[in-house]
Order: C-alpha cells, then sequence, then structure tokens
C-alpha cells in the first residue's frame, strides 16, 4: 500500500519560498528491507569494490541498513499516527513533517482548532542523546512552528529505549509503546 505524507516548508527570510507538499510512504516495511538486502548483497560483491577491506565494507552495509530501519520507523509512526488522529479527530488535527532552512521536525501534530502543535524527532537508537533533540531546542525552528502552526505543547524524540524526560523537559517516548497507545 502506499500512503501520502505532507511536508510543509517554511522560510523566515523568503516568505515566498513557503510551500506545501507531499511525499509516498510505501508501508510495506518488510518487502523495503528485503530490496535494502538485496542492493547491499549486489553492493559488496561488486568487482569494483572488492578492493575494499571487509571491515570497510561492513561499515558500508551497517550503514545502509541502520538509515534503512531509521526510515522505516519514521515512516510507520507517521503513517501510524496519520491514520489514528483521521479516525479520531476528524480534520481538527494534521499530522506532517516540517522543513526550514536550518533543519526540519520529523513530525509535526498541529491542533488548528486549539492554535497548538507538537513536535518530533524519530530515531532508531536506544540511546539518549543531545543531538538527537537539537532542532527541538533551535529557537529560530520553535519561533517559526508557533508563528505558523500555534503555540508548542510538547517536543518528543521517539526512539527505542524507556519512556524518559530530560532535564529540559524533552520527552522521550518508546516507539512500540507510542504506536500501541494510538487509538485506532
Amino acid at each position: 500500500m502506499i500512503e501520502k505524507i505532507n511536508i510543509e516548508t517554511r522560510f523566515a527570510d523568503k516568505p515566498q519560498l513557503n510551500a506545501s507538499e507531499s511525499y509516498y510512504i510505501f508501508t510495506q516495511p518488510g518487502m523495503r528491507f528485503c530490496q535494502a538486502q538485496a542492493l547491499v548483497y549486489s553492493l559488496m560483491n561488486d568487482p569494483q569494490l572488492a578492493d575494499i577491506d571487509v571491515t570497510t565494507r561492513k561499515l558500508i552495509s551497517d550503514k545502509i541498513f541502520d538509515d534503512v530501519r531509521g526510515r522505516m520507523l519514521e515512516d510507520i509512526v507517521l503513517l501510524e499516527t496519520k491514520k489514528s488522529l483521521e479516525k479520531n479527530w476528524k480534520n481538527q488535527k494534521k499530522v506532517f513533517k516540517l522543513r526550514f532552512q536550518s533543519g526540519k521536525y520529523d513530525m509535526v501534530i498541529s491542533d488548528f482548532e486549539n492554535s497548538t502543535c507538537q513536535i518530533f524527532e524519530i530515531k532508531h537508537s536506544a540511546e539518549i542523546v543531545p543531538n538527537q533533540y537539537k532542532n527541538l531546542v533551535n529557537t529560530e525552528m520553535t519561533s517559526l512552528t508557533e508563528k505558523f502552526f500555534g503555540k508548542i505543547t510538547g517536543k518528543t524524540v521517539i526512539y527505542k529505549g524507556p519512556d524518559k524526560t530530560t532535564e529540559n523537559g524533552i520527552e522521550y517516548k518508546n516507539a512500540e509503546e507510542y504506536l500501541c497507545g494510538l487509538e485506532l
């Protein structure tokens, strides 16, 4: 199945470039991962890479698989959140990605009726690292977000580790628990 997700782009100094567009999510992650495996297998057996040592080839394949897993998790969270919101909130709430000149949020849930929103980063990691939430605390990005989508009521990193709140108020939520908690 293929689903459409919106991407909003906002610029502080170039409002004429503000845009809304869509991209499509391929919602069968098992097939997607098998395709990535086939690609990595083909790449690792390419004669042009024969001179690269086994350690470097393993690093390359691990990086490819980590990136694919991260994108798959991001797509699953976006899609399931969107489906839950469409079912339970009709047109009151929207889920989308948000891009800026200086970065992006992996997911935004905007409540147009109340002029509020929540911002999210989605990480394929079980560790808490400050670099994961750098965009959530970026003052330029947060002020633009509030200008266009309302007061930010939550800043969350969805990841593979246990639920926790950091000293600066960033919530870390376990991806599996987050998905199981959605009202579908």
